[in-house]
Formats: structure tokens, sequence, C-alpha cells
């Protein structure tokens, strides 16, 4: 009898031998989710970009007279989060879905609705001068 005995305590104790102390390793695969339209607008120059935000304020029913300022700014949720300040209605979030779909939201209700709060903007950039070639007098040589 001591032998069925000694078989199960060896057993328990080759279990317990597997175990660890505290807490397990966790192997956790990270997946992001790949928002085109977002991709695009950070190809883009900011003049372009900031034509593209406000588009999206605009297109939500919402007013913008120019967006002087914008940036990425983080992924939440499976959506790319932007940020821009229009010159007549403040700071808007704008959130773009990898189906293109997008929600536009003032910065001053992220609390409330429990939604990333939007980071400062980075200060305006001076705007690039554009030069002209000089004009030529006209005259053939």
């Amino acid at each position: 009898m001591a032998r069925p005995i000694a078989a199960f305590v060896l057993a328990a104790a080759g279990l317990l031998a597997g175990c660890e102390d505290g807490v397990p390793e966790q192997n956790m695969t990270r997946v992001r989710i790949v928002v085109p339209a977002s991709d695009q607008l950070k190809a883009l120059s900011p003049l372009y970009r900031f034509l593209g935000l406000r588009r999206s304020i605009v297109d939500s029913g919402q007013r913008c007279k120019k967006v002087d300022q914008g940036a990425y700014q983080q992924d939440w949720n499976n959506l790319a989060m932007w940020t821009a300040h229009c010159t007549d209605t403040g700071d808007w979030a704008i959130y773009i879905a990898p189906n293109d779909d997008v929600q536009v939201r003032r910065c001053a209700d992220s609390a409330q609705l429990k939604l990333p709060a939007c980071k400062p903007l980075p200060p305006a950039a001076a705007e690039a001068e554009v030069k002209t070639a000089p004009a030529s007098s006209g005259k053939a040589r």
C-alpha cells in the first residue's frame, strides 16, 4: 500500500515543480491596424494636410475657417487620432477609422466623452516664402 501513496506523492511533486513562482510570462502580440487615410495625411505637405483636416471638420457639419495647426497624435481603439486648430472655432480631435470613416469632436469635450485628451499642438511654423524667379527684361539677344 505504501507504493501507491509514494507514486501519488511523486506525481503531485512533479506537477507542483512545473508551476512558476509569481506571475507567469505572457507572450503578447501587438497588432497595429493600418489606417490608409491617416498614412496619406502624414505624407502630405503641411498645407495639404491642413486642408485635409479642415475638410474632415467641415464635412462633419462643424465650422472651420482655416486650419493653421494640425498633427497626428496617436492610435486609439484602432483609430488614428489627429488634432487640428481652427482659427475661428478652436481645437478639434479627428478620429480616422481603417475604412476611412471620420469622427470629429471638440478637444474640450474629450474628458466628458472618455476620449484621449488632445495634446498641445506644436507652435505654428512660419509660412514658407514663395520665391519667384526674377522677371526677364523681355529683350532677345
